[in-house]
């Protein structure tokens, strides 16, 4: 057997495996006697019948196992070989096999990337204190009477703080904002809509917020809104919409006191237990929110190292992937087909650099798994497989045996759990330090 290399690509290849006649010749025996165990022909006592006859009357059979044999025995030796590594194994072609002259099987490889991995046991990143301040419980135990607030009707004119049920339509340039911006209602046309009076913040339009503040029900009026140069919906940047505003209902907004029905609602005995409760979650919170941080800064760390050759068809795979993903999540926001594929060029782009990301990150964690020696376990894939369980809203205990049936969407889990067990081993060794700007308590 002979095995020779030549590029096919970036970090790809192509494997020629040839095999002489002799090499042939012994590997067609060697299938003969196989079948010749197995066989019944008539005349012949089982596994008795010559060779001949065995070649004559399952020539056809014979060529296929042959030709089966040769291309794993070309796959295995390109796999041993120690002149590459393999990353994956894309295609096995035997040809046209030719005992007498001897015959070639081509595989073809993506190589797994040779680079340097960084010093990762010595990656810097920075978190914020984890201390609680009297203010933050004070914060939190107003969202909790916040969170059990009462709306009632009011009959009297909207003062900031107030829930108001109202109508809104926009004009731009004489032209209606819901004709421009047809998938975007919130900046156009609003019916029968809840907002919350003179608001700072929120997802909705400010100066219909601040609008609404002194108006009755039944009373309308106009208002103009002025929408930065660099607003994030380009027809509206820079420009100054006028909203014609309607009120319907007026609703105030009654936080509940702090008496003992308020603790009994909590489940607490009193205001010491309490704060006590709401300094645990606190300090929780933000060790869970320096742990997310901390595998941010380490995933960004790891995408900024030198880049070095992908395996193409990985990168090939999860850009089609990452593509039917954001052109299915388009569709159901409401974009035309017809606008998805106008623009095609542009998503599939932005794809490929999202697929090249993940697989730079996915192949540099598994090094560093290989060398840490990081392992999953059947604990870990049971936990994993319920909580995915619980996300696609499925019996976990039908789950679990529907991916013990499919070997390709568990090994998809098993890898997930791998870089992420890795990802969290890396970010434990991180030099911590913490950051001396106060985090935003708002």
């Amino acid at each position: 057997m002979n095995l020779e290399f030549k590029d096919a690509g970036t970090a790809r290849k192509v494997a020629t495996v040839t095999f002489d006649s002799d090499e042939i010749e012994a590997k067609q025996n060697e299938t003969c006697k196989e079948f010749g165990k197995l066989a019944n022909i008539p005349g012949f006592r089982k596994g008795k019948a010559p060779a001949s006859v065995i070649r004559k009357r399952f020539s056809k059979e014979l060529k296929e196992e042959l030709t089966r044999k040769l291309s794993t025995d070309a796959y295995q030796s390109v796999l041993d070989s120690k002149d590459i590594k393999v990353y994956s194994i894309l295609k096995v072609d035997a040809g046209e096999l030719d005992p007498q002259s001897g015959t070639s099987v081509e595989v073809t490889i993506d190589l797994e990337p040779d680079f340097d991995l960084p010093d990762y046991e010595n990656f810097e990143v920075t978190i914020n204190a984890t201390d609680v301040s009297d203010e933050e419980i004070e914060k939190e135990l107003q969202n909790l009477r916040d969170q059990r607030a009462s709306f009632d009707e009011v009959d009297r004119a909207v003062q900031s703080g107030d829930y108001v049920k109202c109508s809104y339509e926009g004009t731009l340039e004489e032209s209606p904002v819901a004709d421009i911006l047809p998938d975007k209602p919130m900046y156009g046309k609003q019916t029968n809509t809840w907002e919350e009076a003179g608001q700072e913040k929120g997802m909705g339009v400010k100066a219909i917020a601040e609008c609404l503040v002194g108006m009755g029900v039944g009373e309308k009026k106009v208002t103009e809104a002025s929408f930065d140069d660099d607003f994030e919906v380009p027809p509206l940047a820079g420009k100054t919409v006028s909203y014609e505003v309607e009120v319907h209902e007026v609703r105030e907004k009654k936080s509940p006191e702090i008496n003992d029905e308020f603790f009994k609602s909590l489940k607490v005995e009193n205001m010491e237990e309490l704060k006590d409760r709401i300094l645990t979650d606190l300090e929780a919170k933000k060790e869970r929110d320096n742990q997310n941080s901390k595998r941010s800064q380490i995933t960004q760390k790891i995408l900024e190292l030198p880049d070095f050759p992908l395996p193409q068809q990985a990168v090939e795979d999860e850009s089609n992937s990452v593509f039917q993903s954001r052109a299915q999540q388009a569709l159901q926001q409401g974009t035309k087909q017809e606008d998805i594929e106008s623009k095609k060029d542009d998503l599939w782009k932005e794809a490929k650099k999202q697929a090249e990301a993940r697989i730079k990150l996915t192949i540099t964690l598994s090094k560093i798994a290989e060398i840490e020696k990081v392992e999953v376990n059947n604990e870990d894939l049971a936990r994993a497989a319920s909580q995915e369980a619980m996300m696609l809203r499925k019996d976990p205990t039908a789950y679990v045996k529907e991916l013990s049936g499919n070997r390709q969407q568990l090994q998809r889990l098993r890898q997930d759990i791998l870089y992420d067990k890795t990802l969290e081993l890396v970010a434990s060794k991180a030099k911590e330090n913490i950051s001396d700007v106060e985090s935003d308590k708002s």
